[in-house]
């Protein structure tokens, strides 16, 4: 094994081709399910449910065309008004959106079904990381990605079915890949949390490989193809199970005194531990860690569950409800709002730098408090300052969506932009900072799940925005609401450490 080392488990210039070998993992295979926007698209154009538009005749005769015109200032956005700016013969997406809502509507019920596995199955994989380690989970996802890849490439007009459990398994074989390979910033002495920002990064930019998908399918590429080489690909995750990452896990990282006076801050020492005898004796001689039980009912870990579920609802009712924002800033322009639509997603692929930036900043306040008397202000407190950072970019953006101006858009959308970076890269980092590296899958599905099950309030807001012409403004205030008590959670960090560390200074 490649992180293996009698000699003490010194790692050196290894943990960075490890780092690099996992984000290229998330990048790839992560978050694919994110972008089935895409894929309907491709979905639609080979006529997938077709024989359910009232019209069936004229849109099977156009289903499979020769020649593919693409038009990039289109929108290609799921949900409510759906525009595709895509040709296909004489006829076009946006015309068949339309005349056929029971197809749209199992496009929408099929991501709904794989959102709602995706939550479910982050919390089973999660307790099989913890009972079982991170080679067992990792090859569990490994069958269940290629499932779903190849349940993908061969659905057709007599099985459109197979996208339900494709896309279902597409989801839950790639977030273990994130959550096993966030365990890699215990590599890193200083940087952890900027590391695990990447690699959240990494995963929201992964939607990106279903763009690919279709606009190789635009280029000629068979839809059944792309999806071959993605099953291939996925053999490359092997490498990582086998070689790079332990049986089991990878414990935090520990310093190694070169003097008595001093540390050599580049040179980690990590002694991995590749079965649970090896593991049971170095509890033995090390503090005791505490029970999993104990973690979860910590006040600390639930007020950052209720401050992911804030502020993951605030970022959903945005993202679900842009279509209709934008109809109504441009008084139904469809150029615009097509224009603006693609501005958002164009912006949100900075995530890819966004997402590291607030490992950095965790990263650069752990620095400033490694002098705390207290662990739980050298462990807890720095992570008060980027969420309070979360929450107040929540905060801007729930008041930006609430000025009837079309001049502030493009800040809107990096305003956005940025608060998902925080939002989903703090979300995985504090709970890879302050709980054992063996709790972090299980701990990670229970928040996702959480999160999840609150996220289904967004229906009740799509609705209610719905009733009359001013519930918009009525639905975000509330949601303004909502996001101010989300900075509860880091005021409650900073208080309770706080007071924590002028008990040591007392004493």
């Amino acid at each position: 094994m490649v992180l293996s080392d009698a000699s003490g488990g010194d790692v050196g210039w290894r943990k960075w081709l490890i780092a690099a070998w996992a984000f290229m993992e998330c990048l790839l295979f992560g978050g694919l399910m994110y972008g089935w926007s895409s894929i309907v698209f491709v979905l639609k154009d080979e006529g997938i449910y077709a024989d359910l538009c009232p019209s069936q005749s004229s849109i099977q005769s156009n289903a499979t065309v020769p020649t593919l015109i693409v038009d990039l200032n289109s929108t290609v956005v799921i949900g409510n008004n759906t525009e595709y700016g895509i040709t296909s013969g004489n006829s076009t997406l946006e015309q068949r959106s339309k005349e056929c809502k029971p197809q749209d509507s199992n496009m929408t019920l099929c991501f709904t079904i794989g959102s709602a596995l995706f939550c479910a199955g982050c919390a089973v994989l999660g307790h099989v990381s913890y009972k079982f380690g991170t080679r067992v989970t990792r090859l569990i996802s490994f069958v269940m990605f290629i499932a779903g890849a190849l349940l993908m490439a061969f659905i057709n007009k007599d099985a459109p079915w197979l996208m339900f459990p494709g896309l279902s398994l597409l989801g839950m074989g790639g977030i273990p890949l994130l959550v096993t390979n966030t365990q890699v910033s215990n590599l890193f002495l200083v940087g952890s949390s900027t590391v695990v920002g990447l690699l959240c990064g990494g995963f929201d930019m992964s939607s990106a490989v279903m763009l690919i998908v279709k606009l190789a399918y635009a280029g000629g590429f068979a839809r059944r193809d792309m999806f071959l080489i993605i099953a291939g690909l996925h053999l490359l995750t092997l490498v990582s199970t086998f070689f790079f990452l332990p049986k089991d896990f990878i414990p935090r990282a520990q310093t190694k005194a070169q003097s008595p006076d001093a540390v050599d801050e580049t040179e980690v020492s990590v002694e991995l531990l590749s079965d649970k005898n090896a593991i049971n004796a170095a509890e033995e001689s090390a503090p005791s860690k505490p029970s999993l039980r104990s973690c979860l009912c910590k006040p600390v870990f639930i007020t950052h569950v209720i401050w992911l579920c804030l502020l993951q609802l605030r970022f959903f009712f945005f993202i679900g409800t842009l279509n209709q924002y934008l109809n109504r800033l441009f008084k139904e322009d469809a150029q615009q709002v097509s224009y603006f639509t693609n501005m958002c997603f164009t912006i949100m692929m900075g995530g890819l730098v966004t997402s590291p930036l607030a490992g950095v900043v965790y990263d650069i306040v752990r620095r400033w408090c490694q002098d705390g008397k207290s662990s739980a202000y050298r462990e807890v407190f720095p992570a008060a300052i980027p969420q309070a950072v979360g929450s107040l970019l929540a905060l801007l953006l729930s008041v930006l969506v609430l000025l009837p101006s079309t001049q502030v858009l493009y800040l809107t959308f990096i305003i956005m932009t940025v608060f998902r970076s925080f939002l989903f890269s703090m979300a995985a980092a504090f709970l890879s900072v302050v709980f054992p590296s063996e709790y972090f899958g299980l701990l990670y599905g229970v928040m996702i799940v959480s999160g999840g099950i609150f996220s289904f309030l967004q229906f009740a807001f799509f609705t209610w925005a719905e009733q009359y012409p001013e519930a918009p403004l009525h639905a975000n205030i509330l949601l303004l609401i909502l996001v101010c008590i989300s900075f509860f959670h880091p005021l409650y960090l900073w208080i309770t450490c706080s007071r924590e560390e002028k008990k040591f200074n007392v004493n």
